[in-house]
């Protein structure tokens, strides 16, 4: 048997799922590179603010997207058993877990602003400034967590064309009323940091009244209600439990320790915050549809898990994916070098930033082939399949024990120059590709999860 899958209707359906989802993506991308670009106009206090406030909605946004992970490896399966009855039941404890877990985060923003922009950076001004941002934005954490989940869920079932929707609305909300609450137009007051805040909060808003509009005339495919939040799921709990936890865990300690390289740049100085702001932002323009894979890849697993398929094909198309990650990650990388240019010109830095940025890109150009790679074994390939513990083991583990470490002593103690320091701090990466492999190569991931429906349960369509 070939190692790869030369059947081209799999990645017509590969690339059917992640061009939506890459779309996606990119909107949500262009709506952190307009704050980001507005700030930059307003100065490196405030770009360095908002992009450490937001390290707290980063924390919020990635432990979300591990429990709408979670739920995924069961939806997926599901959906490719036809069990529609058992995949809603385990949306509304998607729904249920990601309320609880934004309401959390909306407490430290409003009730302790100022002590958690102390945690990434001793700038009083910039400490000041990221306050008042977390003031206004902690008060819509909710609403992002539920329309998130909701939106992502919905790609077990091959649904993509709303999420886009959703964020193609949110992106010019967000970009109009940062015009004008940023700088102060239509007669409005000249607000910001807080200006950005309240143009997001805004666009949170618009986005949630689009998923309840869409959930209550249009959805049809799952038939998810509003009413079938408040059934009971005792049934499913205990089977989410133990194959979710691992990824809900695997991505608030990964945030946690994420958030933590933030807190390490932060107090090497304000100009390698402002300069990796800039940095983030040019590799998102490249990352959009790597990520796009990542959850394609997820749901195609998932669904031939589900299906109960050859093991030996599905391993077939997870070597394939791999390959086409490492060819896009090399497109990635030459990407990266080619913009990077224009890009930073458009920012109002100083020279010095601007010259660390475009330095800092070469580091990132490095590391982001690895990342393809790394994000479709984690993300797509063993969550998907199933095995949602070694996930989380390479994931966390190799964070924690290699680069949070060495990029601290690196950086705060040996002063090594930011390029260098960053590359230690994803040197997590290589390491995972590689035992990642060997894992996917053996096969054990391949496991089929989900809890058959009680004989009570009703066919649902």
């Amino acid at each position: 048997m070939s190692l790869i899958v030369k059947d081209k209707s799999f990645y017509k359906l590969l690339f059917s799922i992640t061009l939506p989802i890459a779309a996606q993506n990119l909107i949500t991308f262009t709506v952190s590179m307009a704050d980001s670009l507005m700030l930059g106009k307003v100065g490196e206090i405030a770009l360095s603010a908002a992009n450490l406030a937001n390290q707290l909605f980063f924390i919020l946004m990635i432990v979300t997207f591990g429990v709408t992970s979670a739920s995924m490896v069961f939806a997926s399966q599901y959906w490719g058993k036809g069990d529609v009855y058992s995949m809603k039941r385990i949306i509304t404890i998607m729904l249920r877990v990601a309320f609880v877990v934004s309401l959390a985060a909306s407490a430290l923003a409003l009730l302790m602003p100022e002590t958690v922009m102390s945690w990434y950076s001793n700038d009083a001004e910039v400490i000041a400034a990221g306050a008042d941002y977390l003031r206004i934005i902690g008060w819509v954490y909710p609403i992002y967590a539920v329309t998130n989940a909701m939106v992502c869920i919905f790609r077990s079932a091959h649904v993509v064309k709303i999420s886009i929707v959703v964020y193609l609305v949110s992106l010019v909300v967000n970009i109009f009323f940062n015009w004008v609450f940023i700088f102060g137009n239509l007669g409005a007051p000249e607000m910001g940091v807080a200006g950005a805040a309240l143009a997001t909060a805004i666009a949170r808003v618009a986005e949630f009244i689009i998923l309840i509009i869409y959930l209550a005339f249009f959805e049809k495919t799952i038939n998810y209600r509003i009413s079938d939040f408040f059934v009971p799921v005792k049934d499913y709990v205990g089977a989410f439990i133990k194959t979710g936890a691992p990824v809900i865990l695997n991505e608030a300690v990964w945030s946690i320790g994420t958030s933590m390289l933030s807190m390490i740049i932060g107090h090497i100085s304000t100009e390698f915050v402002s300069a990796n702001s800039i940095a983030n932002v040019i590799w998102q323009c490249v990352w959009v549809i790597i990520s796009g894979m990542g959850n394609a890849t997820a749901v195609i697993i998932g669904n031939a898990v589900g299906i109960g398929e050859d093991k030996n094909l599905i391993k077939q198309k997870a070597t394939s994916v791999i390959l086409v990650a490492f060819c896009m990650g090399v497109a990635a990388a030459a990407t990266l070098l080619i913009i990077r240019g224009p890009i930073i010109n458009f920012y109002d830095v100083s020279p010095e930033t601007k010259a660390l940025a475009y330095e800092l890109i070469v580091s990132y150009a490095a590391i982001i082939i690895l990342q393809a790679m790394s994000v479709q074994y984690v993300v797509g390939i063993f969550r998907g399949g199933g095995d949602t513990k070694f996930a989380m083991l390479i994931d966390v583990a190799f964070l924690w024990l290699f680069s949070i470490p060495l990029g601290a002593y690196t950086g705060l103690v040996l002063k090594w120059a930011p390029p260098l320091v960053y590359l230690m701090l994803r040197c997590d990466e290589l390491i995972k590709c590689t035992v990642g492999l060997f894992h996917m190569l053996g096969g054990k991931w391949i496991k089929d999860i989900t809890v058959r429906a009680p004989k009570s349960a009703e066919t649902e369509i």
